[in-house]
């Protein structure tokens, strides 16, 4: 067993930005372990979170274009973050600009996402996640993905072999239709596409599985309620490997006529989804806002846990004014999970949504317009702006 001697939580001392969303330049410094910020609507709390969370996991939570956080009229955004980990102390940084995006570990530059991935790692609960229930099952398949790559590097690469040799193969199912191609090839993609796919399907699987271990207890200490799971939906049965991937492979060849005649691949991880049962009933159809909204935060805070067993420290977690969205009962309950040893960054536009025990124990930082100032300044000074 590896023993953690020092740090058991990750840790942003530092965050630098340049150009990123509304902020020209802003340069803050983190409290090891709660931090809230304070601020209007539309003045740039949720960019400072989505910083965090880009120079994590390289990518925004908002959009899927990496230039829509470059600030406007400017050639380009950066993030700059000091990171505390099991890892060391890590300069992390990421430019973005019209020809691409660049990964930084101090002064050497990273080729593939998968070497930089893990360095930090965050869990995130905003308002926005609700769009897991609410909509189609992609939003899920990358909730999955997103999700999985902070846990296994392999996974990463795994995925992306896959997406290839996806791509690959239906842009060979299009062009078969009119053409004499040679099927043989297509049976050694469907020996590959089912090694991969066999591979993605596990890790889902195992990750869900740990999920389902937790998430009872934790939406019942919140909503009192315990019947409730993540149910795995995908097109095949989970078996052993050898078993898997004939049966990927058998139901490819079935499906060779089928396949040619759309032009696409009908099998897969690609097409999975899962589904968050509450007494037996999906979620999103029966439930209401606030347990869809509890059931969510369950799984995230379900995720914290799944984290530290695995690397032996405590993720980020970035809380978008969740504290608004919750009452008074609940976010009493939340506190726990909140008030100990890791490090937090809240954002609110009230601090009396926010327990007053939390908010002494806190770094307070006050926004106004892409300006962030550090306040010691209190409660009452606060709530009276």
């Amino acid at each position: 067993m590896v023993e953690y001697e020092y740090y058991t939580i990750m840790i942003i001392r530092n965050i630098k930005l340049k150009n990123f969303r509304n902020y020209e330049n802003l340069d803050f410094v983190l409290n090891n372990r709660l931090n809230i910020i304070i601020g209007n609507n539309a003045q740039g709390k949720t960019n400072i979170l989505e910083s965090i969370y880009f120079l994590s996991l390289t990518k925004s939570f908002f959009a899927v274009n990496d230039k829509v956080v470059i600030k406007k009229n400017c050639l380009y955004a950066r993030i700059d973050g000091i990171i505390t980990s099991n890892n060391g102390c890590n300069n992390l940084s990421i430019l973005v600009n019209n020809c691409g995006k660049y990964l930084k570990i101090g002064n050497k530059e990273i080729k593939k996402s998968s070497d930089y991935l893990g360095y930090l790692k965050v869990i995130l609960f905003s308002p926005d996640n609700i769009r897991l229930l609410k909509e189609g099952p992609s939003i899920r398949r990358r909730f999955l993905n997103i999700e999985i790559s902070q846990l296994s590097k392999r996974y990463i690469l795994i995925l992306n072999q896959f997406n290839d040799l996806l791509k690959q193969r239906n842009e060979y199912l299009k062009n078969i239709r009119n053409s004499l191609m040679d099927k043989d090839y297509m049976l050694i993609l469907n020996q590959k596409f089912a090694e991969l796919a066999y591979q993605i399907y596990n890790f889902r699987n195992d990750f869900i599985v740990e999920i389902n271990k937790r998430i009872k207890d934790i939406y019942k200490s919140i909503i009192n309620i315990d019947n409730i799971e993540i149910k795995y939906i995908t097109d095949v049965k989970l078996n052993d490997k050898e078993i898997m991937i004939n049966e990927i492979k058998d139901r490819l060849d079935k499906n060779y006529d089928k396949e040619i005649l759309y032009g696409n691949t009908l099998i897969g991880p690609q097409r999975d989804d899962f589904s968050i049962l509450l007494n037996g009933n999906d979620i999103s159809s029966y439930g209401s806002q606030g347990q869809m909204r509890i059931a969510i935060l369950s799984v995230k805070l379900s995720e914290i846990d799944i984290i530290f067993n695995k690397f032996g420290e405590y993720p980020v977690i970035l809380l978008d004014d969740i504290f608004s969205e919750l009452d008074v009962d609940k976010r009493n309950k939340l506190i726990k999970y909140l008030n100990c040893d890791r490090q937090v960054i809240i954002t609110t536009t009230d601090i009396e949504n926010i327990n007053e025990e939390l908010v002494n124990n806190a770094k307070l930082f006050k926004i106004d317009n892409g300006k962030v100032i550090e306040t010691r300044e209190g409660m009452r000074d606060i709530n009276e702006q």
